[in-house]
């Protein structure tokens, strides 16, 4: 495998060069290491995500015909020891034709959590699982979604947007109880809370980071208004967005907390430095954003608007700035394009890059040992996607050749 060596040092914005990592608080250069890594093709059609290092969630179905709906045949785990031997999870007493209809799965907090959508569209609901254990109804809608991105398992909620609250001029339903007629629950677990907050055509994706949530904001020229199957689009009546001093928004990211309060703006651009908004990740804590960056003077004179590196800004809503935590490229002119991340609880980072034509690679960057490693490349046409690291660090999943299953061990680090 590929190795690259990255000095250890005090985060800063500073020229860079050959990968050059940047690190809070430490002096010393780290001993050099090289890591050995096994890449196992297990055979198995499908992705998901890491329950816990033994675990790999494998979510499992087909499409029945052409333009049909693709249906679950089940869940199963991987062990990473076991490679082979993939292992159905038992779904009872959850009916069959439900377990069909199963989507949007995920893992927080050693749980699963996966979407079903009630056939006839009347309803929607939240299950969470633990291996071993029967499946635990978390939440029922009426009307509407829920979906496992809203939930956040630590602090046990559910967050929720009702438009009834801007025909009220409020941004949140005042108590918990008013905030179950607000955003309308059929059922919710307790000790769970919904956490309703008033709906906004500009609001257009949100990541949950603890009791805050980061939110895209995207101001609209037209929008789609009309009832019954009888749309047309009009001039937003709405204006953009205001900033504190005046200035108008139609394009941000925005902190907000519980009661719906922006506590900062992210900033896209910072002395000489762009950040990717296509690709954000906000790390299992909820403490930082990570996204791909890239910095004035990269690629030449080609101008590309990706990145070779990797940037990351604290979520606590203080005015902290963004930091460079690793450049991949070989050098400014290399045209590297970094996406499709993942991070884990200890800030191990994957990333696939498809900068070079015909070929997409998957790296992994180490903030113990200030390492990035090649683990894997291919060519066209062959492709890889959906990159998924352990929390030890020790085992990553990607998909390759139109969603084969790669399993890729860190075999361990010798001096």
């Amino acid at each position: 495998m590929n190795k690259k060596r990255l000095p250890h040092m005090y985060w800063s914005f500073v020229p860079l060069c050959l990968l050059l990592i940047v690190a809070s608080g430490a002096s010393a250069v780290p001993a050099k290491t090289e890591n050995e890594y096994q890449v196992i093709n297990t055979g198995i059609q499908g992705g998901g995500c890491w329950y816990d290092d033994s675990h790999f969630i494998v979510v499992q179905g087909h499409q029945p015909a052409p333009g049909r709906e693709f249906e679950v045949d089940g869940l199963y785990y991987l062990d990473p020891h076991r490679p082979k031997d993939l292992r159905r999870i038992d779904l009872a007493p959850l009916e069959p034709s439900l377990q069909r209809q199963i989507r949007d799965v995920s893992c927080q907090e050693e749980t699963i959590l996966f979407h079903i959508l009630i056939a006839d569209g009347t309803r929607n609901q939240i299950y969470t699982l633990k291996i071993g254990q029967p499946p635990v109804l978390l939440a029922e809608k009426p009307k509407g979604f829920v979906v496992p991105r809203a939930v956040n398992i630590k602090n046990q909620y559910v967050l929720g947007f009702s438009g009834v609250l801007k025909a009220r001029g409020v941004e949140h339903s005042a108590t918990p109880e008013a905030a179950k007629v607000d955003c309308p629950f059929a059922y919710l677990r307790s000790p769970y809370r919904v956490v309703c907050l008033r709906h906004d055509p500009g609001r257009k994706l949100t990541w949950l980071a603890g009791n805050t949530f980061l939110t895209q904001y995207l101001w609209d020229e037209t929008i789609r208004v009309g009832q019954e199957g009888a749309y047309k689009w009009v001039p937003n009546p709405e204006p953009p967005l205001k900033r504190a001093d005046g200035t108008e928004v139609k394009l941000g990211f925005f902190l907000r907390d519980l009661e719906n309060r922006i506590l900062r703006e992210i900033p896209l651009r910072q002395d000489d430095y762009r950040y990717d908004t296509i690709h954000l990740k906000v790390d299992p804590q909820g403490e930082y954003l990570y996204c791909p960056c890239w910095k004035a003077g990269d690629h030449g004179e080609k101008r590309y608007t990706v990145g070779g590196r990797i940037c990351r800004v604290r979520l606590d809503g203080r005015n902290h700035r963004w930091e460079e935590v690793v450049s991949v490229q070989q050098s400014p002119r290399d045209p590297f394009s970094l996406q499709d991340l993942d991070i884990n609880s200890q800030g191990d980072v994957v990333m696939i890059e498809r900068g070079h034509r015909l070929l997409a690679t998957l790296w992994m960057y180490h903030p113990q040992s200030g390492m990035v490693d090649k683990l894997l490349q291919v060519r066209f046409p062959d492709e890889l996607g959906g990159p998924q690291v352990s929390p030890n660090g020790r085992w990553v999943t990607a998909g390759r050749q139109g969603g084969q299953l790669v399993l890729i061990e860190r075999k361990g680090v010798r001096p």
